[in-house]
């Protein structure tokens, strides 16, 4: 099997250990293609400021309003790969809103996009709980790990 890069951007003004959340993407795309046994090609993780999130949503979904992550999916020949766009201010404002670290709400948005790009929607109720059972189990195993 191919490997393919994880790449970490960081186009805001918070400062982020970009090597840090960069091995904690690489691990958390490992352990969702084991179980969801998914091959996952490249995949971006960008953290961009608000206005510049806010665009990609009015301009590729219609929505104009702010939101946490944006996941865009380039799928090829059963491989799958994608973008993941992070609203900077929203992450800073969830974390404050759940009293949590910004690296660690930072790390939730990455497992949430990930499993975007492994089929999970998160639309419904139903989804929204499956969703957070999954963000859930993949945050536990990189605390485990030493990412959080």
């Amino acid at each position: 099997m191919k490997e393919y890069p994880v790449e970490f951007f960081n186009e805001s003004d918070l400062e982020l250990d970009s090597g840090k959340h960069l091995a904690a993407a690489q691990e958390a795309r490992s352990l969702i293609a084991s179980d969801f046994v998914q091959e996952f090609g490249w995949i971006n993780v960008i953290v961009i400021p608000s206005k510049d999130h806010t665009e990609l949503n009015i301009n590729y979904l219609g929505h104009d309003y702010a939101t946490d992550i944006l996941t865009f999916e380039y799928p090829e020949m059963g491989v799958i790969s994608g973008e993941i766009y992070i609203n900077a201010d929203v992450l800073v404002e969830n974390a404050a809103e759940y009293q949590v670290a910004v690296s660690n709400e930072l790390n939730r948005l990455m497992v949430h996009g990930i499993l975007h790009l492994a089929g999970l929607d998160d639309q419904t109720d139903d989804e929204q709980k499956v969703m957070t059972l999954n963000e859930n189990k993949y945050l536990e195993e990189l605390e485990q790990k030493g990412f959080m």
